[in-house]
């Protein structure tokens, strides 16, 4: 907690409060620290006409950020919660999330965490402890039915006195510092306007960029329930606004003539099947016992800006390059580019785990075209499940965890292949 002459400043964690200190300790007249991490309601009664900033940040985005971070600095709420960092993230969160729960883990994990934390905070308490600002008193009010970072940004701005709370949010942080100052009567002066174009992030997570590729189902649907007050009053949800266009789950993009390439693909013979799958590019464990034939590929890691064609191309481009055009014209593309083109066999009874693509998926379209299916076959996208029918021609999230269950008779075998518009995509950073 910052006091200056202008507002008082809570800084809730993981909500760029080392890149915001030092702005304010810096450049705002009358600037003092009170408490690293300090609640409102301890704010002394000499400062409480001031009006009050702070940030909030997307819920999905913060368990991110702070699994990473706390998971670094050994902070000792996450060392409780995680069993000394031995779980992962989706077991971790999942505590986080469920620790007003009434059951006998949550009881076990608060109690600790009671004993854990310091019953006062002040200039001898050890910082390890002193962060993230939470005393035992709290913990022993944790209540039901609320997520951990809802109920940490509710209780950093609990008071029994009335303030001017005014919001900024985390994912425009330096145009909503600038927002916060002026309306708070701040001086804008030459050195703020400098740190805020050109001071570089302070205290950054060493974490994934995407987001959507760290949440399962089951997990994405729990932070929606457990962080309904962030998400309802800040109209948080998990999808990803950026530069490079892609839809949040299932795109559907029309309807291909695909009689030609269905009547090719059940003209290849097993030995076929057998002799590509065994020397493809794309052995991950997680596909399973899915086969495939490859005829374009990248040429190295996850660069789709370099790739090459595979000797069966030039037999088959006839049958597939009016399909991949027609996608690439409905996405409004011209100067369109596809980096990766196979036939993917996933046999009767088996599936593709559930895991969400690399580094390129945040520049391309990833695209099924379903030839030979199951009405029993299903595509999981996030918390999303349908059917693709045969000659439909559907993007799909492949940020987002995905999976597919063929619990069909028959094998099912789609086309798949990447876009990107060349205009978009080429100016990747």
């Amino acid at each position: 907690m910052i006091v200056t002459n202008y507002f008082v400043y809570i800084h809730t964690s993981r909500t760029a409060g080392t890149f915001l200190n030092k702005l304010i300790l810096e450049q705002v007249p009358g600037a003092q620290m009170l408490q690293y991490h300090g609640l409102l309601r301890d704010l002394p009664a000499a400062f409480s006409h001031l009006p009050v900033i702070g940030f909030v940040r997307n819920p999905w985005d913060w368990y991110v950020s702070m699994y990473s971070d706390y998971q670094r600095k050994q902070q000792y709420v996450f060392e409780i919660i995680s069993d000394g960092g031995t779980l992962g993230f989706e077991a971790t969160v999942s505590r986080f999330l469920n620790l007003g729960e009434n059951n006998s883990q949550s009881k076990r994990l608060l109690n600790r965490l009671i004993h854990a934390a310091p019953k006062v905070i002040d200039a001898s308490t050890p910082r390890r402890l002193g962060n993230p600002g939470l005393r035992s008193e709290h913990f022993a009010a944790f209540p039901e039915n609320l997520g951990y970072y809802s109920w940490l940004s509710k209780l950093m701005y609990e008071s029994k006195k009335k303030h001017r709370v005014h919001f900024g949010r985390f994912e425009a942080l330096r145009e909503e510092a600038l927002r916060l100052f002026t309306i708070t009567g701040t001086p804008i002066t030459e050195g703020i306007t400098s740190y805020l174009n050109e001071a570089d992030a302070l205290n950054a997570s060493t974490r994934p960029k995407d987001n959507l590729g760290a949440y399962g189902p089951e997990l994405e649907l729990l932070v929606a329930d457990k962080e309904k007050y962030l998400i309802d009053h800040f109209g948080y949800d998990l999808s990803e606004p950026h530069k490079y266009p892609k839809t949040d789950f299932f795109n559907n993009l029309g309807t291909a003539d695909v009689g030609a390439l269905i009547e090719r693909v059940k003209s290849v013979p097993e030995s076929l099947w057998n002799s590509e799958n065994e020397d493809k590019p794309n052995k991950f464990a997680r596909l399973n016992d899915t086969r495939h034939i490859i005829f374009r590929y990248i040429d190295a890691g996850d660069d789709v800006f370099n790739f090459h064609d595979l000797p069966l191309w030039d037999e088959w481009k006839d049958v597939l390059s009016p399909i991949m055009a027609q996608a690439a014209k409905t996405l409004g593309y011209e100067n369109y580019r596809f980096p990766r083109a196979m036939l993917a066999l996933l046999p009767a009874g088996g599936e593709v785990s559930s895991h969400s693509d690399g580094h390129a998926s945040q520049y391309i379209h990833k695209i099924h075209v379903p030839l030979i299916t199951d009405p029993e076959t299903t595509f999981h996208v996030g918390k999303k499940a349908r059917h693709l029918p045969v000659g439909e021609i559907v993007e799909v999230n492949n940020k987002r965890v995905h999976a597919v269950k063929n619990n069909g008779a028959q094998d099912r075998v789609h086309f798949i292949f990447e876009c990107y518009n060349i205009d978009d995509y080429g100016k990747a950073d």
